[in-house]
């Protein structure tokens, strides 16, 4: 499945917990610690992300996040400013399998990890609901392509 990500930073905005600076070796190489497992990587800002790293403010809607994520100045996107060396766990994660977005490009549902819908617009709870009982004997990508059908036919674009 493809996947693109949408640089929202809400991935990473919680990372704060998961991920510790333990060194600082230079002006941007830091070693950066896992507090769950203890193992250590040497990250290293990206030059053309220096910048952006020495804005140091976070939004208030990030409650403990990476070190390392940085918003545009028109805060509108969220940046990996070692984004070339991040820990491995940060290259395997991807937020969704199968987006939905509203006709102004808005996330309103994701579906994650196999069959976990998350749904961003609680106006769809109720039919979503509904649904989602015909899904129970599908699994696999006959699962993916009725939830993908279902919300093609509400006007929705859905990226896979």
């Amino acid at each position: 499945m493809s996947y693109f990500c949408q640089q929202c930073g809400e991935c990473c905005s919680v990372m704060g917990q998961v991920f510790a600076i333990v060194e600082q070796l230079d002006e941007f190489r830091f070693r950066f610690r896992n507090t769950y497992t203890g193992d250590t990587i040497e990250v290293e800002v990206a030059p053309h992300m220096r910048g952006l790293f020495m804005d140091t403010a976070v939004p208030s809607t990030w409650p403990d996040p990476c070190p390392f994520l940085r918003q545009d100045a028109g805060r509108k996107m969220a940046f990996c400013t070692v984004h070339l060396t991040r820990p491995d766990v940060c290259r395997e994660y991807q937020c969704w399998r199968i987006l939905v977005l509203d006709n102004k490009g808005k996330r309103i549902a994701r579906v994650m990890d196999q069959t976990y819908l998350c749904l961003e617009d609680e106006s769809l709870r109720e039919p979503w609901e509904k649904f989602r009982e015909c899904l129970d004997a599908l699994d696999g990508k006959e699962w993916d392509d009725a939830l993908i059908r279902y919300f093609r036919d509400l006007g929705y674009t859905v990226k896979v």
